[in-house]
């Protein structure tokens, strides 16, 4: 009697099993009772958290919900979790209404259409960061914009004592050298705050900001010139000058306070013997890994011919020659040296490790290549930001990006394009879809 109980309590089960899998089958195959909407938003939440960027957009556009969902999730946590994008004119001679975006890991690139149609037909962007862009618009204006939420806000006019003695009625025509470099300290995407924004401007290369809600732009006190590069971290301001020195400003008050100096007592290594200084030009840019500072130095050849040589600009004209050789300017190498803040020295790097770093116009970034696999690791990718050299030459300006490996020191393209010159030139920006 046993065994014939077990048997019926088995043949019980199933029947069980298969009412339980019918009900559920026919409950959820029935586009009337249940639909996507239907998804609980915490559960959408959850998979939001975790999709990439592009997958994310598309969620957003399923259905309201959806989107409701993501802009809940967005609210409660947040950065997108991505590599930079390379943001890139239209490949296509004459399309001037096209932007490029080219994702590192998916290599592919995916076009918009009149991105920035709203701020006139000769928008040049001097800063990114948080997946904003901090852009002069045809007016040179300033504004920063998410190309891929399309928000944007309006920052103050630069005051007319900034240009002295540029005219500020010609500032359209210098506009794309005038900044070499801005940034924002905070996310606009939460709550339309960007906190502040600093600048590097002029021919002396001083440095003026605008906090949230301010009418006009105030320089920075003191002397106030020769900086290279900025940074924002832990809510400071890092700043790099020409002789290495690095401040480090706060905001706690209406004007910004310097509460450290730190002036390395060695300097940096002349660049490789094969580069005469007299034929090169160098950049230097400060980056914050996970644990320590960085001093870049970026060395650019000023000519350098189809064989990859750096030459003399005599070598552009020679007798037997109508027209001159086109020798565009190219990155030829990069040195990496560690900050010692204690000991205030600049220790030779020879390998970035499973570190990479972005470089160019943006704001200056390192990533682990654990975390994101797509990126080479011990590699620098940078992009062209000669912004004096932009329009010396119609054939060429914006070209010179690629990626630097720091083991075998050669320079390999990331991006295939038969132009030769990119008006504007490449932006890193890392896609924030709020």
């Amino acid at each position: 009697m046993g065994e014939s109980f077990r048997k019926r309590r088995k043949v019980s089960r199933k029947i069980s099993s298969k009412a339980w899998k019918a009900e559920t089958e026919a409950k959820y195959s029935s586009s009337s009772s249940y639909s996507w909407s239907d998804l609980p938003a915490e559960l959408l939440g959850l998979i939001l958290r975790k999709v990439p960027f592009v997958d994310t957009i598309r969620c957003k556009a399923v259905c309201s919900s959806w989107r409701s969902a993501a802009t809940q999730s967005q609210a409660q946590s947040h950065s997108i979790q991505s590599t930079p994008w390379l943001m890139l004119p239209s490949d296509q001679e004459g399309d001037f209404t096209t932007s490029c975006f080219f994702n590192l890991a998916e290599k592919k690139v995916y076009k918009m259409k009149d991105v920035f149609a709203a701020f006139g037909d000769d928008v040049w962007c001097v800063g990114s960061c948080h997946g904003w862009l901090v852009m002069l618009d045809d007016e040179a204006s300033p504004v920063i914009f998410n190309p891929f939420s399309r928000v944007h806000i309006q920052l103050p006019l630069i005051p007319v004592e900034f240009f002295n003695p540029i005219d500020r009625s010609k500032f359209a025509q210098i506009k794309k050298d005038f900044i070499s470099k801005a940034i924002l300290f905070a996310d606009p995407s939460h709550s339309n705050n960007f906190g502040l924004v600093v600048m590097i401007y002029g021919t002396l290369s001083s440095l003026a900001f605008c906090k949230q809600g301010d009418t006009t732009w105030t320089n920075f006190e003191g002397e106030n010139r020769g900086y290279y590069d900025i940074i924002c971290h832990d809510n400071r301001l890092y700043a790099l000058r020409y002789n290495c020195s690095v401040e480090v400003w706060e905001f706690q008050s209406a004007l910004p306070t310097k509460i450290l100096s730190i002036e390395p007592t060695t300097t940096l290594q002349h660049v490789d013997g094969n580069l005469p200084r007299d034929k090169v030009s160098t950049q230097l840019y400060l980056v914050k890994t996970s644990s320590d500072f960085l001093i870049i130095q970026r060395t650019i050849g000023n000519f350098v011919n189809a064989e990859g040589d750096v030459v003399d600009e005599s070598y552009l004209l020679s007798s037997s020659d109508t027209q001159p050789l086109v020798c565009p300017y190219r990155t030829k190498l990069f040195c990496v040296y560690k900050l010692d803040l204690s000991k205030k020295l600049l220790v030779k790097v020879e390998s970035l490790k499973d570190q990479v770093v972005f470089l160019g116009g943006n704001q200056s970034m390192s990533l682990s290549s654990h975390d994101f696999s797509e990126c080479v690791s011990n590699s620098i990718y940078f992009t062209d930001d000669r912004w004096s050299e932009m329009d010396v030459d119609y054939l060429y300006g914006g070209h010179d990006f690629g990626l630097f490996n720091l083991d075998d020191e050669e320079i390999r393209p990331i991006y295939h394009s038969d132009l030769e010159k990119f008006d504007p030139p490449p932006f890193w920006i890392t896609p924030n879809p709020w």
